[in-house]
């Protein structure tokens, strides 16, 4: 693993985010990668990662750790979560509303995605052999 990367694996619990969100916020912090004021978006968007991979490993019957990935790039941070849950499709998750609209107040799940995708610069799904790896960057 590059010298650059930090890693670390929880287990599919929500219990954990909280260690999550503090390994992002330090290995940002020691890495310079990510602007102060992105921080909490970087922090955010990786916890709907992660809570969406432990929701769907637990959802499976797994016990399979949940894999966070900060990659401390030039200019940018990137960090996957990956999990062995069996993966989906994104372009099949049901579009909801904008969120200036009162119907997305009917909605009780499934906001995590366009959560991520306004939170970061990019955000990837790729399905994977055993589950799904969610990749967000931030730019500086």
């Amino acid at each position: 693993m590059p010298a650059n990367v930090v890693r670390v694996e929880v287990p599919p619990r929500r219990d954990h985010l909280a260690l999550v969100r503090l390994v992002v916020s330090g290995a940002a912090a020691i890495g310079r990668s990510v602007p102060e004021r992105r921080l909490e978006d970087l922090r955010l968007a990786v916890t709907e990662a992660c809570a969406n991979a432990m929701d769907a490993t637990q959802k499976a019957g797994s016990e399979a750790p949940i894999v966070v990935a900060i990659d401390l790039e030039e200019g940018q941070a990137v960090v996957t979560v990956s999990d062995a849950a069996g993966g989906f499709d994104p372009a099949e998750v049901e579009r909801l509303p904008a969120a200036t609209d009162p119907e997305r107040l009917t909605h009780e799940r499934g906001l995590g995605l366009s959560l991520m995708r306004s939170l970061v610069d990019e955000v990837t799904f790729t399905r994977t052999a055993d589950g799904m790896e969610v990749r967000l960057v931030v730019r500086s």
